[in-house]
């Protein structure tokens, strides 16, 4: 059985691929394996890849919904735009709960000109330069030409911001929600820079980030009308866990009705709560 890509590339359906990425959903090994064989005997040869997710999260619904939310993880960051300052929020919130103070869409003065930095980071003796990346389809990846137009506003923001805030180490790291090509990864390591992706590195991706602490984006949540979900990200209600400490009359004035924050709530309980 051939699967279609979403960049065009045909390959050989893995079954085995599906059952794990089903797995860290949440679902348990022998109902991911019967949703893994009926879709493989179910579909059609030749049938793209975003056909075989919706087919599966849509047997995942029946399970239980907290399990078809983390298996949509990889959509739901494809959902944070149509800008890319969602995501830079996104990601700021996600430092936060690994200790980091954060800042984003700040000005800083750099040796030779002035940046624009998406997000500034603060941990201990380090201050940390984070350019974000957004895409909005899984197709689009980050280049060499990317790294290498963050490389060279990271050298020169280095020295400046080492000495304002007074940190002996500085960082610059590339994050995006999609991907980085090979070459981008391997200009980031031959320049020893971090960069982040959808799974890369491969123990310390994006989405391990977001599982490890489950710090699921709001777009993860199922149910959510495109025009409520803009007004949630406008202000700055970006985790599951933003969602569920905002009051009833907060989400009222946003235009949910009461019947839908009482489930949402309880699907964000679920979620946050759910096991790997």
């Amino acid at each position: 059985m051939k699967v279609v890509k979403a960049g065009g590339e045909v390959e050989e359906f893995q079954v085995d691929k599906l059952i794990e990425s089903l797995t860290r959903s949440g679902t348990n090994r022998k109902e991911a394996e019967e949703i893994g064989n009926i879709i493989k005997e179910r579909v059609p040869d030749y049938v793209t890849t975003n056909l075989i997710y919706k087919y599966a999260k849509e047997l995942l619904k029946k399970l239980n919904h907290s399990y078809a939310a983390r298996y949509s993880l990889k959509k739901a960051m494809l959902r944070l735009g149509p800008s890319g300052y969602p995501f830079e929020r996104f990601f700021a919130n996600l430092l936060n709960f690994y200790d980091f103070e954060t800042h984003v869409d700040v000005v800083e003065e750099g040796k030779c000109i002035s940046h624009e930095i998406d997000v500034l980071a603060f941990e201990k003796d380090l201050v940390v330069a984070v350019e974000c990346k957004y895409h909005s389809s899984a197709s689009r990846a980050s280049d060499s030409k990317v790294a290498m137009y963050v490389n060279s506003r990271f050298k020169d923001l280095e020295e400046p911001l080492k000495k304002k805030y007074r940190k002996d180490n500085f960082e610059g790291w590339l994050v995006t929600n999609t991907r980085l090509t090979n070459e981008a990864k391997r200009f980031a390591r031959c320049y020893n820079f971090k960069s982040i992706a959808w799974r890369y590195p491969e123990d310390s991706g994006l989405e391990k980030m977001i599982e490890e602490k489950h710090l699921f984006p709001v777009t993860t949540l199922i149910g959510i009308k495109q025009n409520l979900l803009k007004t949630l990200l406008e202000h700055n209600i970006v985790l599951v866990r933003h969602l569920l400490a905002t009051d009833e009359d907060t989400l009222l004035s946003f235009g949910f009705e009461q019947r839908k924050i009482k489930q949402l709530k309880k699907q964000a309980e679920n979620l946050i709560k759910s096991n790997h």
